[in-house]
């Protein structure tokens, strides 16, 4: 599976590329700011990474789909399928490699942050006064503010909820491409599948939090999720890939 990842992972090459070009040139404007003592290039900088760093955890998640899309169209995808190996196989490491595309970029991109908040708290004078800082504007946002635990368990739910996304987005491909339809028209057929199932997992949850036991969970931290939560986004994750798979296995396969 390793070199199916791999040859998966450079179909997105050129994105990443571009990506990180960015981000150094962000790096170096925040540091010449520092240089300079321009508070403005800085903060300027800094928000940029920041906004950045959002961007292409979206970003790479849509782009991963429609790559996927596109070697369903042109046929790329089908000699892929000709392999002498499992069809879960592949399919996982088609899943994975949009997922690992996601976190490679992202976890660059915080890192580009975490060099220039270094920085910044070295210019404003101390480590504690600036994780107070921090702490002061979260309660803008969440009452009593976050913690270094929220943060963690909102970066969890973040990505189940982002794979979520990234295998609806893959079935919406597969049943537009290979089951309803194979014309020019099969990828707007794929967006209003992708909003059809995403309309029909929401209802489940909503339903799901109507069973008494379900509803009277407990809160886990400041952000108001529950364990039913993550439970449902695994489970529906891997409910999404076995239809996925079942349906590629019957449609891709030769």
């Amino acid at each position: 599976m390793g070199k199916l990842i791999k040859y998966e992972l450079r179909k997105q090459r050129t994105s990443r590329m571009v990506i990180f070009i960015a981000l150094a040139i962000a790096l170096i404007c925040f540091w010449a700011g520092v240089l300079f003592m321009n508070n403005a290039l800085m903060g300027g900088s800094v928000a940029a990474m920041v906004f950045g760093a959002v961007f292409v955890l979206f970003y790479t998640g849509i782009e991963g789909i429609l790559v996927f899309n596109r070697d369903l169209r042109t046929k790329q995808s089908y000699m892929l399928w000709m392999l002498p190996r499992s069809i879960w196989e592949i399919l996982g490491a088609k899943f994975i490699s949009a997922i690992l595309q996601m976190l490679i970029v992202f976890g660059v991109s915080c890192v580009a942050v975490g060099i220039s908040t270094a920085g910044a708290v070295l210019t404003i004078g101390g480590l504690s006064d600036f994780l107070r800082m921090i702490h002061e504007m979260s309660k803008v946002f969440v009452q009593g503010g976050l913690n270094w635990g929220d943060l963690i368990s909102l970066a969890f739910l973040l990505f189940l909820a982002w794979t979520l996304i990234i295998m609806t987005g893959f079935l919406a491909v597969i049943l537009a491409r290979t089951v309803l339809v194979k014309s020019r028209f099969a990828g707007l057929l794929a967006v209003i599948l992708f909003f059809v199932i995403n309309f029909v997992i929401e209802r489940v949850y909503d339903v799901m939090y109507k069973i008494p036991f379900i509803a009277s969970a407990n809160n886990v931290g400041a952000l108001g999720w529950t364990v039913w939560d993550v439970i449902f986004y695994v489970v529906v994750c891997l409910a999404l890939f076995g239809v996925s798979g079942v349906l590629a296995e019957k449609k891709l396969s030769v």
